[in-house]
């Protein structure tokens, strides 16, 4: 008796249709390319811990901040500092979000308030077009060595800001970064994401 089935025969064009299909406002769009904005800051710090903005990219229909968190080891032993990368290496599952985690949020200038935390961190994948805007994380990753873990994650915001101020706030209470700001230009945005291109075609 064979192990694995046999394969389904399917024509060289054929396609799934009930294949899963993302949402265009869950994640930036992978077939364009965006424009970069030179928008880099470090944003908190404490003795070990580091929180960056590395940068915005606009894409047609909305904005990507590219939030990292660097982590370096001081005098923990090499317990102390495995349990201190897990802590601090990201974003947990729905519903294992921790009190006092990393905490994301964007204010846009007519004052809608946007939060990634928690339950919110990974932006839902329902096909009914949301009412305003949103804001998650479309992806993060993260890794480094004995002494240094660098991590970061992918902050999408659709679709685009209006004009105006667009407000990054953060806290991450558990280790010590309390709550702060820094406002961007939703102009430069918008006006960056004109030069964002298809790849193909």
């Amino acid at each position: 008796m064979r192990f694995f089935p046999e394969r389904e025969e399917r024509s060289a064009d054929g396609r799934d249709l009930q294949r899963s299909r993302t949402p265009r406002w869950s994640r930036p769009p992978e077939d364009e390319l965006p424009h970069a904005l030179a928008e880099t800051a470090v944003l908190a710090t404490t003795d070990n811990l580091a929180l960056l903005l590395a940068g915005v990219r606009a894409y047609s229909d909305g904005a990507l901040f590219l939030v990292e968190w660097r982590l370096r080891r001081l005098d923990e032993d090499d317990a102390a500092w495995a349990a201190l990368v897990r802590r601090v290496a990201g974003p947990r599952l729905p519903g294992e979000q921790q009190l006092g985690a990393l905490r994301l949020g964007v204010e846009l200038a007519d004052g809608e308030r946007l939060v990634a935390d928690g339950e919110s961190w990974w932006l839902p994948g329902e096909l009914t077009e949301p009412d305003g805007h949103v804001l998650g994380m479309a992806n993060w990753s993260g890794g480094g060595s004995d002494d240094t873990q660098v991590f970061s994650g992918d902050l999408w915001l659709w679709p685009l800001p209006p004009e105006g101020p667009v407000t990054l706030a953060w806290e991450w209470p558990a280790f010590g970064l309390t709550e702060g700001t820094r406002v961007l230009s939703g102009g430069r945005i918008r006006d960056a994401a004109v030069a964002a291109r298809p790849i193909w075609g």
